[in-house]
């Protein structure tokens, strides 16, 4: 009757309902496991996927089990009759932690009814153990993207079968060719470099024949969450470090579940990678107000992006705080292309940014382009080789506020 029932998924289901993520295949033979699917489940655990210390009321943070409970692949029909892995990474290759080993998800017998309450109670354990993975304390204060997809690479291992592999991060990592620390979160070059770097370096895994998805891309616990533009930027970097290991499929997007935040200290931190931000910096009379590029416009647009919006509703505010006898709008770009062509771009987004001004309510006196002839961050290059974050630093739109003396 057990056997008929299909229970005999479980072990003893009265006691461990959830042993049936300790099971690791039987690897005795390589034809056990080569013929068949299997997935591998990858959660950052580093220090931003969350919060540090205590939150106020009402706090969300990313929900790295709810995200990937919704992915495609990681169904519990989905997996039945393949293998599953799970892991936690975080600083490196060698830190990451297989909770779940190469377990074989039997497939389940029975009428649909028996079948799917079987199905829910799988769903219900994989929940809570990816819950109790995400929430472990980090090996490492560092994060490392590409490393965890090579130890995945290691985990799926040669085969015939469906190789699939699904990570949950905010792919902010820190370590290593893809760097962030320093980036600009804006231009194709900036990507082609980190790609560059990556091949030269050696670090791109081989994942020829897996479908990977990438999910929460950009959506951290800590710091300032990057704009639409940086959030783009992002996922194309991932998407475009996907496709270099020669995956068969590729699926980076930002989207993720979120859920109410828990308090609470983490032992270990890690250096930051932050976006960049608007700035004020007072000056006797002139206190000036910087928007980076990125945060308003895509790259080489003049069209301010959507989610300029909320940037622009604070410097006016700010700008009303200050009282002004004058405002001055200065666009600026980096030195690449040619001059004209960075005159045109930069007065044409101090324009844009002058008529979103007027829209709510201040008055601007002067809009001017001045290309890349005031850069804020130099050198662009050193010893030939491009410096992406200064470039970045030097794409924005200056308000000058003057007040009364």
């Amino acid at each position: 009757m057990v056997a008929g029932s299909g229970c005999s998924a479980f072990e003893t289901p009265e006691v461990r309902p959830c042993s049936w993520l300790d099971r690791t295949a039987d690897t005795t033979t390589r034809e056990s496991t080569e013929n068949r699917s299997h997935t591998v489940v990858l959660v950052d655990r580093s220090p931003s996927m969350r919060p540090r210390g205590a939150v106020g009321a009402g706090a969300r943070t990313p929900d790295a089990a709810g995200t990937l409970l919704t992915a495609r692949g990681l169904a519990p029909g989905e997996v039945e009759g393949g293998l599953l892995s799970v892991a936690a990474f975080d600083g490196t290759r060698a830190t990451v932690d297989w909770d779940v080993d190469r377990v074989a998800v039997t497939a389940l017998q029975g009428n649909d009814t028996l079948r799917g309450d079987r199905r829910k109670a799988r769903r219900e354990c994989l929940e809570k153990r990816l819950r109790q993975v995400s929430t472990g304390e980090p090996g490492t204060g560092r994060t490392d993207v590409l490393g965890a997809l090579a130890a995945a690479a290691d985990q799926l291992g040669p085969g015939d079968g469906d190789r699939r592999i699904v990570m949950v991060t905010d792919g902010l990592t820190n370590t290593g060719c893809a760097d962030l620390r320093s980036a600009g979160f804006d231009g194709a070059e900036e990507i082609k470099a980190t790609m560059d770097r990556c091949r030269a370096a050696g670090e791109l895994p081989d994942l020829r024949g897996a479908e990977v998805s990438i999910l929460g891309i950009g959506r951290s616990a800590r710091g300032k969450a990057p704009s639409s533009p940086q959030t783009a930027w992002l996922t194309t970097l991932w998407t475009r470090l996907c496709e270099a290991t020669k995956a068969a499929t590729c699926h980076v997007s930002a989207t993720a579940r979120a859920h109410a935040a828990a308090g609470g200290e983490t032992g270990t931190d890690e250096p930051k990678v932050t976006f960049p931000a608007v700035s004020e910096r007072p000056g006797g009379r002139v206190t000036t107000i910087t928007l980076p590029g990125s945060v308003l416009f895509a790259t080489d647009h003049k069209e301010l992006s959507p989610k300029a919006r909320n940037t622009l509703d604070d410097a006016a505010r700010r700008i009303r705080e200050l009282d002004p006898v004058s405002v001055a709008v200065s666009g600026h770009t980096d030195s690449r292309g040619s001059a004209q062509c960075g005159r045109q771009l930069s007065l044409a987004r101090a324009q844009a940014v002058r008529s979103a001004l007027a829209e709510r309510g201040i008055a601007v006196d002067s809009a001017r382009g001045y290309s890349d002839d005031r850069p804020s961050c130099a050198p662009e290059y050193r010893a030939g080789v491009p410096d992406y974050a200064a470039m970045a630093c030097n794409r924005r739109v200056e308000i000058a506020v003057t007040v009364r003396g």
